[in-house]
């Protein structure tokens, strides 16, 4: 992803569903607390979101 660190939650609040945005394997931990926050804050709306680590990429994608 060569350095690429672009902003977790801003991204994660800006998907719609079918949307899929990846990051470097090592945010994995940062992605992880970010999506059972934004998940926590966006509960009435039934945000959802799926996440799957694919070489050394974490594919994100919003389900709900």
């Amino acid at each position: 992803m060569e350095g690429l660190k672009k902003p977790i939650t801003p991204t994660l609040k800006k998907m719609k569903v079918g949307d899929k945005e990846k990051w470097p394997v090592e945010q994995s931990t940062s992605l992880s607390v970010s999506i059972g926050r934004v998940k926590r804050e966006m509960r009435r709306e039934g945000v959802n979101f799926s996440m799957k680590t694919v070489g050394l990429v974490i594919e994100v994608t919003r389900t709900a």
